[in-house]
C-alpha cells in the first residue's frame, strides 16, 4: 500500500527538510518496549539506549502532544497488559515500538511472559494498533522466535560496525509515505534485487556513517498469506550486495501493520535527520492508515 502526497504539501515540506514535520494529526499514544545491547562498546552519547527514543519523541514538535510510555523488557507483562486494552478504551495505545534485543532475563518465567506478549502484539495488530520494530528489535536471540515470526524477518550472525562507509539507505518503495514524507535524499544509486522483485533502476538514497550493518537479515517462513513490501535496502558488499533494511508487513486479520527499520544503533544519526523522520513517518502512517476503513483522508 502507498500514500499519495499532494504536490502543494510536498512543496511546503521541502522548505523544512532539516527539522522533523508531520501532517496535522490527533494526539497519539506510543508504547515502547526496550533494552540495551552494546556489542561495539559505544559511549552513551553514541549508543541509542533505553529512554532515548521516548525522550526524542517527547521533545519533537512534529508529534502533537504524544503520550509516550517506555517500559524495560524485564517488565514485559506491563506492556502485555497495555496491548490488551480494548480498541474503544481511551487509554489504548496507537503504536508499539519494539526496541528489544532479548526476552526478559530476570529468570522469572521469562519465556512464558514473552509468549504472552507475542499473543498480545498480534491481538493489538488485529484491533488496529501499529507495530514498529526499531533496530535490534529484528535481531533473533534465544526465545524471540515467536516475535520474529510475527515481525516477518530476522537478523542473525555478526553485526559489523563500519565507520568509513557506513551503509546507504536506498528507497525502493516508490511513493510510500514512510519513505517520502519530509525526506531528503542527496544520493541517486543504481540498484536492483531480483530476489525481492526490485527492478534495476536509479533510486534515491542517503548515507549513514558510521552505522551498524546487519549482513544476515532475511524474511522468515512466518509470512504465508501476508503482504510484504520492501521499503529500504542497502548495497554494501558484505555477505552479498543486497541487504534488507526496512519493510512493511500486513496480514489478512490485521487492521494495521508492522514496519521494520534496521538502522538505529548510532544515536546522533538514529534520532535526528532522515532516520528520525522515518520513525515519525511510521508512527503517523501506522496510526492513520487502517485496513478496516475504506477511506482515510489523504490515503488511497
Amino acid at each position: 500500500m502507498s500514500m499519495k502526497i499532494p504536490l502543494a504539501l510536498l512543496a511546503i515540506v521541502s522548505f523544512n527538510l532539516l527539522a522533523q514535520v508531520l501532517p496535522v494529526h490527533e494526539p497519539l499514544r506510543i508504547l515502547i518496549l526496550s533494552d540495551e545491547v552494546n556489542p561495539h562498546n559505544l559511549t552513551d552519547q553514541e549508543l541509542t539506549q533505553p529512554g532515548d527514543i521516548s525522550s526524542a519523541l517527547n521533545a519533537t514538535t512534529a508529534l502533537n502532544s504524544p503520550l509516550v510510555l517506555e517500559i524495560p523488557t524485564n517488565q514485559i507483562e506491563q506492556v502485555t497488559t497495555e496491548l490488551l486494552r480494548e480498541e474503544s478504551d481511551p487509554l489504548a495505545y496507537d503504536v508499539l515500538i519494539y526496541f528489544a534485543h532479548r526476552i526478559p532475563d530476570d529468570g522469572n518465567n521469562a519465556q512464558s511472559r514473552q509468549n504472552a506478549f507475542v499473543v498480545a502484539v498480534e491481538q493489538f495488530l488485529q484491533k488496529g494498533g501499529g507495530v514498529i520494530s526499531f533496530h535490534h528489535g529484528i535481531y533473533l536471540t534465544s526465545g524471540k522466535n515467536g516475535m520474529q515470526n510475527l515481525l516477518g524477518a530476522q537478523a542473525t550472525g555478526s553485526v559489523p560496525w563500519n565507520t568509513t562507509d557506513g551503509q546507504d539507505v536506498i528507497n525502493v518503495a516508490g511513493d510510500h509515505f514512510i519513505a517520502n514524507y519530509a525526506m531528503n535524499y542527496p544520493l541517486q544509486i543504481a540498484y536492483e534485487n531480483t530476489a525481492l522483485s526490485i527492478p534495476a533502476a536509479i533510486y534515491p538514497a542517503f548515507n549513514n556513517t558510521p552505522d551498524e550493518r546487519y549482513p544476515q537479515m532475511v524474511f522468515n517462513s512466518g509470512n504465508t498469506g501476508c503482504d510484504i513490501q520492501p521499503v529500504f535496502e542497502s548495497d554494501y558488499q558484505q555477505n552479498g550486495g543486497n541487504h534488507l533494511l526496512a519493510y512493511s508487513k500486513h496480514c489478512p486479520l490485521w487492521k494495521s501493520q508492522v514496519f521494520v527499520y534496521q538502522p538505529g544503533e548510532y544515536q546522533p544519526n538514529a534520532l535526528s535527520g532522515n532516520n528520525f523522520q522515518i520513525l515519525l513517518n511510521a508512527i503517523y502512517y501506522l496510526s492513520a492508515y487502517r485496513w478496516d476503513i475504506v477511506y482515510v483522508s489523504g490515503f488511497d
